[in-house]
């Protein structure tokens, strides 16, 4: 198999390698019934839910079995415990899109829709620190019965986690082998290129996703470079830090000011004026200021 090294990969490619994997049916199944502790036949029906662009900015795979609508969402980068209210809009999103007939929601029979679940497939180098994550957790007002909720199931996919998801499904933990061994690559002092090719190879050498790994070489090499692709990441990071800085700059403009304020009172005072002309004097300037 031919393949270049110094070749770079496409930082836009439009498909990634978890939802391309997961995508398939079958492996969409093994994977819900690891990650749910379920045992649906290797023939229950599994009605994927096509990808448009209005969600694709999730790297998501979802689908329909039997009376319930499955999602995963592969989560990647830094903890984020932002994800119920993420996936809030894409759930509506998806229901409009794909489950309801619009022509009957104004009818006097209840419209039906199949449950939803939502799991997050977490690979990233923090632990992530829960197992749940609630969209009510958001809410400024705290209630025990919140009218609106949404609950999300983490499942951490890193060898090291201990989840159980990742020994009963040969996929998952083929998926899992092949991010930590880029990961180790990187760390080696590959570039990113590099070191998917290198974690490609030596997966097929293990025997470890052979099949799709052959079959897609070029494209998962692909996928994967824009999957690693940090920028949009560290775009957040740096905005967030910026917005934190301005923040400190503010209070410690306003920390500075009430105390010149202060001195300038002092110096009017011991220089012989009364508290109440000092005030009057102190404000008017500021006004004017």
């Amino acid at each position: 198999m031919e393949k270049s090294l110094n070749q770079k990969t496409n930082h836009k490619y439009k498909d990634t390698v978890f939802r391309t994997l997961f995508g398939d049916a079958k492996h969409f199944l093994e994977l819900y019934n690891a990650v749910a502790d379920e045992h649906y036949p290797s023939d229950t029906p599994v009605k994927p839910c096509p990808s448009n662009e209005l969600l694709a900015k999730f790297n998501d795979v979802a689908a329909c079995i039997g009376n319930q609508l499955i999602v995963f969402f592969e989560h990647q980068s830094s903890r984020s415990v932002n994800m119920p209210l993420r996936l809030l809009s894409y759930a509506a999103d998806m229901f409009n899109l794909h489950i309801i007939d619009k022509d009957k929601l104004y009818g006097k029979t209840q419209v039906k829709i199949p449950a939803p679940k939502f799991y997050v497939v977490y690979n990233g180098e923090q632990s992530f620190g829960t197992k749940e994550l609630k969209l009510s957790d958001a809410f400024i007002i705290r209630e025990s019965e919140p009218s609106l909720e949404l609950v999300v199931k983490v499942v951490d996919i890193n060898p090291n986690s201990g989840e159980a998801a990742l020994t009963r499904s040969i996929t998952l933990q083929g998926y899992s082998h092949l991010i930590s061994e880029i990961r180790n690559k990187e760390s080696s002092g590959m570039t990113r290129d590099k070191a998917i090719v290198s974690a490609i190879d030596i997966c097929i050498e293990q025997g470890i996703l052979t099949e799709f790994l052959t079959e897609h070489y070029q494209g998962v090499s692909k996928m994967l470079n824009w999957e690693y692709d940090a920028d949009a990441e560290r775009r957040v990071l740096k905005k967030e830090a910026q917005e934190e800085g301005r923040a400190e700059g503010r209070a410690e403009g306003r920390a500075e000011g009430r105390a010149e304020g202060a001195e300038l009172l002092a110096k009017m005072i011991k220089e012989g004026m009364s508290v109440e002309d000092a005030l009057k004097t102190f404000n008017s300037e500021a006004t004017t200021g």
